[in-house]
């Protein structure tokens, strides 16, 4: 039968990196001065009770000891740990164990300062030899082998002079100290292993992390790369939904009655169905992808949410369902700071979905108030309600209840999701009440906002012009630049309805000085190395009187900011017509 011993190294037990943290964190633990110290009281308590020439090779020994600890400290006490050299670990821990002999051996030999019949003097050595080895313990993070040379050594050579310097009762006290070693011993040895578990969980923590951040960057990444592929393919994408919406637009004002006209009509709406997803999946990903950025404005919170039923109540109409607004006194004739855009999607979505899923004859309420200091929004209605299992799950993309169907006229099931994304970035919180039956309650909690008496004088938040008329188009100059045939194609057919003379260039190198149209229609993306913006503001220069639009497909944010910079409208594709209409004569209605 074998019997396997413990292993003594470090080596034998721990990979390198391991090995050298603890081998630094033994030399960093040290304390050869305290050697010095302690050598120095046992010299001082030693003088005149033992020889001179013992006594002096004694104390020159514990300071060579010492030396040699200084110079093992500072050699491996910032040793490398994430490159660690095996020879050099090697040589760090016989280096280390020859340290532990020779302090063992040191004050194994302090045993021979023991002097008969003087038990003061004997006491006084025994303590100082128990302090030493309870702090040697130290020496264990280098290892079994280091702490047994150091406590072998000491106790046998301390104890051989316990038959001379207590004769009646050194096999008592001789079994107490080695006991006393092996208590120590082991103590040191469990605290070893706990500074190792340490180190290893320290290690599979940094592991962890550093997994975590190389994930963390192949999610910015695939954000990123994801964030280019939109704003590549949204430009390609928008352009046919553009031209479907002016072409179907166009072709309603020459198609006006019978079957060929409610035929032109759902195409239009399929063309309204298919713009709005787009926005929304654009919209979404624009808010998950961080690309979106706050801009806060101060505005009017009753007028603004006037308005915002205003725009629904049609629909709501049409359904057979009453909207209503009720706004608490003390948030009357108040301005608040929020992006309006932002606060203006949200509630847009929360009463598009209440007008979808409500019942004929039923109610849609649209609340404000103050509760406990916060400003709440709500959207209240009388539809099927949701089963409170399901609540979480109609905020995640394309979750769509009792639409088994996928009915297109309900939606893809994104306007919620809009609405969880938009209320986290305007730092707010959504919250949903709702049972079976018996309708929901969206809450939005704005939280302490700070409100002020609305000023009739400052500009606000949310005031669109009032709606044009479209009757002062005909006869007047259009300058169209645009790259895409498909998108001009749609744009001249739709401002021919209109009574303009539409010039177009595909090439805005192409447009010649002598131009001088009433307006201009130009896209972002052209061919050459100035796009849109830059040809739209030198064009604008060159002719005081003309007026100018921009057409983007882009999604960036610093397009929309440059445009806003140079002081020009940008419209996204794909843009609804009316509001190109209106757009256009309000351009005219300015420059007159």
């Amino acid at each position: 039968m074998t019997v396997r011993f413990p292993p003594l190294f470090n080596h034998q037990v721990y990979p390198p990196r391991l090995q050298a943290e603890m081998l630094a964190l033994g030399a960093r633990v040290s304390r050869p001065h305290l050697g010095i110290i302690i050598a120095t009281m046992t010299l001082a308590v030693s003088l005149d009770k033992v020889s001179s020439p013992l006594l002096a090779g004694w104390y020159l020994f514990a300071i060579l000891t010492s030396l040699g600890g200084f110079l093992f400290r500072r050699r491996f006490w910032r040793i490398d740990a994430e490159h660690p050299d095996p020879h050099r670990l090697r040589n760090g821990e016989l280096q280390g164990f020859a340290y532990s002999a020779a302090v063992g051996l040191l004050w194994g030999v302090s045993g021979l300062l023991m002097t008969p019949g003087d038990d003061e003097h004997n006491l006084i050595l025994t303590i100082i030899y128990l302090g030493v080895g309870a702090g040697a313990g130290s020496i264990a993070i280098f290892g079994l082998g280091h702490m047994l040379i150091g406590a072998i050594l000491s106790s046998l050579l301390f104890v051989s002079r316990f038959p001379v310097v207590f004769p009646e009762h050194w096999q008592l006290l001789a079994t107490l100290f080695l006991l006393y070693h092996f208590v120590i011993v082991r103590m040191a040895l469990e605290r070893r292993d706990v500074i190792a578990q340490n180190m290893r969980l320290r290690e599979d923590k940094e592991a962890l992390l550093e997994q975590q951040a190389i994930e963390v960057a192949r999610t910015k990444q695939a954000n990123q790369d994801k964030s280019a592929f939109l704003a590549a393919a949204s430009h390609d994408l928008r352009q046919p939904v553009h031209a479907v919406m002016l072409l179907g637009h166009a072709l309603r004002l020459r198609v006006r009655d019978g079957e060929s006209g409610e035929l032109v009509e759902k195409i239009l709406e399929a063309g309204h169905a298919l713009s709005e997803q787009f926005n929304n999946l654009m919209d979404l990903s624009r808010l998950e992808g961080g690309a979106y950025r706050l801009n806060f404005t101060r505005l009017g919170l009753e007028d603004f949410l006037q308005r915002l039923c205003a725009t629904h109540r049609q629909a709501a109409a049409a359904h057979d369902i009453r909207l209503r607004l009720r706004i608490d006194d003390r948030l009357r004739r108040q301005a608040l700071y929020s992006d309006t855009g932002l606060l203006g999607r949200i509630l847009d979505n929360l009463l598009a979905n209440a007008v979808k899923f409500s019942t004929a004859g039923g109610h849609i309420l649209v609340t404000a108030r103050i509760r406990r200091g916060h400003v709440i929004l709500a959207v209240l209605d009388q539809g099927r309600g949701i089963p409170p299992d399901q609540q979480e799950n109609v905020f995640k993309p394309y979750v769509q209840l009792d639409n088994p169907t996928r009915d297109r006229s309900r939606g893809i099931g994104l306007g919620l999701s809009i609405v969880q994304e938009a209320a986290s970035l305007l730092g707010a919180r959504i919250c949903l009440h709702s049972e079976a039956g018996r309708g929901c309650r969206f809450e939005l909690d704005l939280g302490e906002l700070v409100l002020e008496p609305l000023d009739e004088s400052r500009p606000i938040g949310f005031r669109p012009k009032p709606l044009p008329s479209p009757g002062n188009l005909t006869g007047k100059r259009l300058l169209l630049v645009e790259d895409d045939p498909m998108a001009a194609a749609a744009l001249i057919a739709w401002a021919g309805n209109w009574g303009l003379t539409v010039e177009h260039h595909a090439d805005p190198k192409t447009v010649p000085g002598s131009a001088e149209p009433d307006l201009i229609l130009c896209d972002i993306r052209l061919p050459g190395h100035q796009d849109g913006i830059e040809h739209l503001t030198d064009w604008l220069a060159e002719w005081p009187g003309a007026r100018g639009l921009l057409l983007s497909g882009e999604l960036s944010p610093e397009t929309h900011e440059r445009a806003e910079q140079e002081g020009l409208i940008l419209l996204s594709k794909p843009v609804n017509p009316d509001l190109l209409l209106q757009t256009l004569n309000g351009l005219l209605r300015a420059a007159a």
